[in-house]
């Protein structure tokens, strides 16, 4: 983190940002001024997704010690962390979406942690809200039964035990903070590039886990996570982002077969829903769900196209 100092880079945090210079600004400070990760000789590598908001500006104004690259278009989340990744120089790369905040001293907790894990692929913390309550931090592997039976995945992972200070082995994580371990991430070949958005993290963890890796859930350690900042804004889109990640996990994970059932199931729930809920739409929550799904009516119409989401 120091210019200069000869303690070798052991710790690479990634941040990757698109139009998020606010929420990128209260990252970096709570990474400065956690003295904690020194002896890490941690590095900050920021990959910016051509934003137009001054991000440029406030890095290399206010954090110049951070390494800072440019894209000249969204090159998505996955292709952006492969990118930070191959200039990481660290042992361990943490991954933090820019609106996440550092606790001080709890990533310290992790890197301590994880040098006591064999096979370790990634861990992720306890995330937390700004109140420092309970976020939901770890994910189930996506598929038929979750759309059969909506939040029968998150039954067993809707409510962390954060008092039981060891580490737990998952099926996956919330990739809004996890640690990976670079040489896993470099075995695995990095993230899969298909994913422009959602899952790519996903993705990873099973990939790592079928290959005789450990992806962990450490509670013992928090990281602050603004859930749901960076897409507020464009809640529709995101939604159709994910629902085109999904098809695409779904594809490469279960095959053909599986993947028509799934789209047959997924297609039958949102007609049903745009023919139901005219009656409902005085809510401006129920419009805007309206408006989801007739989107994704449309979009199984014309063939799934990846440009229906955030790219589009």
């Amino acid at each position: 983190m120091s210019e200069g100092s000869p303690t070798p880079t052991v710790l690479s945090i990634a941040i990757i940002t698109k139009d998020t210079r606010e929420l990128l600004e209260g990252l970096l400070g709570s990474i400065e001024r956690d003295a904690s990760l020194r002896p890490f000789g941690t590095e900050i590598i920021i990959i910016d997704n051509a934003s137009t908001d001054g991000t440029a500006d406030l890095v290399k104004g206010s954090f110049p010690r951070a390494g800072y690259v440019r894209n000249d278009r969204n090159m998505g989340f996955a292709a952006s962390v492969n990118q930070a990744a191959r200039l990481a120089r660290g042992r361990y790369i943490l991954l933090l979406n820019s609106d996440t905040l550092l606790i001080e001293g709890e990533v310290a907790k992790m890197m301590a942690a994880a040098g006591q894990i064999a096979d370790l692929a990634v861990m992720g913390p306890q995330l937390v809200y700004e109140d420092l309550s309970v976020q939901r931090s770890v994910a189930a592997i996506p598929g038929l039964a979750a759309e059969l039976l909506p939040g029968s995945h998150r039954l067993s992972h809707s409510g962390p035990d954060s008092d039981r200070g060891m580490f737990s082995d998952v099926e996956s994580l919330i990739g809004a903070a996890i640690m990976i371990r670079k040489e896993a991430f470099d075995d695995l070949n990095g993230f899969d590039q298909r994913f422009f958005f959602f899952l790519e993290e996903t993705d990873f963890c099973l990939r790592a886990r079928l290959k005789g890796y450990r992806v962990v859930f450490f509670p013992a350690a928090r990281i602050v996570h603004f859930q749901g900042r960076t897409v507020r804004k464009t809640w529709v889109k995101g939604r159709m982002e994910y629902n085109i990640s999904l098809r695409k996990f779904i594809r490469k994970h279960h095959g053909p077969v599986y993947t028509l059932v799934f789209d047959s199931v997924k297609f039958l729930k949102a007609f049903i829903f745009i023919f139901m809920v005219p009656f409902l739409l005085f809510g401006s929550r129920s419009r805007l769900r309206y408006s989801y799904y007739l989107k994704l009516v449309i979009w199984y119409l014309r063939m799934c196209p990846d440009n229906a989401g955030l790219r589009a």
